[in-house]
């Protein structure tokens, strides 16, 4: 028999329960927006090395150099190929704004061999960035809007305390862009890098996970310095190393435009300093 105390404990209960998830929702919500808006200085640099190793153990190596810069829109990347001689003079484009804008974020691709600029496509960016297990979605920075997420628990990762973050597509876009169904995020308490992301499929499978190996201190900020993907369906793993990174220096403009991955980097468009250390 439900007397009324019973009742009100019940109800109590309840209210507690509620709060409880809109709280870890909340806290989820302010934890990936940190992610996203995490102080990365207003521009960077590094060569960059993406390993792929196949599943019978045999790896490749393919060189590129990293440029980021921000502007008042958003934070705008491009990607100068240079080895092998398979993918020299493959570049890309990337346009991340501000997520208030609403806006998708941009990629734009350039093959030298048919001189063509192409746009990565909503549709196309489950594929497989330069043959690797980062997919074009990956590339994407972290929109909040785009999923609910929770707060799940804590855990230690490389000696780092972390957040555990489950998150769910919150439309069938998102679902439709990325293939994954659930992602699971470990976001390092201090510095808000990501230091762990499992990535599950429709059928709630665990297909991927990404992992950071390597975290230093770069001109008084931290960095990823290397990380690695697995896809445990196909056997296979990417390394990516970033190599002499550097923060705050003096990139030009013309550098972060679709022209600029068409026209090839010259010389004369990167600092003495960064060119020095390369």
């Amino acid at each position: 028999m439900f007397t009324p105390l019973k009742i009100l404990s019940a109800t109590l209960m309840l209210s507690l329960s509620a709060s409880a998830v809109a709280s870890a929702e909340t806290d989820a919500d302010a934890i990936m927006r940190a992610v996203r808006d995490r102080d990365d200085g207003r521009s960077f640099l590094s060569q960059v090395s993406l390993i792929l190793h196949d599943k019978n153990g045999n790896a490749r190596t393919r060189e590129f150099l990293y440029l980021q810069k921000d502007y008042p829109e958003g934070d705008k990347f491009t990607m100068f190929f240079s080895a092998p001689a398979d993918v020299r003079d493959v570049a890309f484009h990337i346009e991340n704004p501000k997520e208030a804008q609403g806006r998708e974020d941009s990629q734009w691709m350039y093959l030298p061999v048919s001189r063509q600029t192409r746009r990565i496509s909503t549709s196309d960016k489950r594929g497989a960035f330069m043959g690797s297990e980062y997919s074009y979605a990956d590339l994407d920075k972290v929109r909040v809007g785009d999923y609910r997420q929770k707060l799940v628990g804590d855990e230690v990762l490389l000696e780092r305390p972390c957040h555990v973050i489950e998150r769910e597509p919150a439309s069938p876009e998102t679902l439709t862009k990325t293939g994954y169904n659930k992602l699971k995020v470990w976001v390092d308490k201090e510095n808000h890098l990501v230091m762990r992301q499992d990535f599950f499929d429709v059928k709630g499978v665990l297909v991927k996970q990404m992992r950071t190996l390597s975290v230093a201190t770069i001109d008084g900020i931290d960095s990823i310095m290397l990380s690695e993907t697995e896809h445990f369906i196909d056997g296979t793993r990417s390394e990516m190393r970033f190599n002499q990174l550097k923060y705050n220096i003096e990139l030009d403009d013309k550098l972060f435009t679709q022209a600029a991955i068409r026209r090839g980097l010259k010389a004369g468009d990167l600092p003495e300093n960064a060119l020095s250390s390369l």
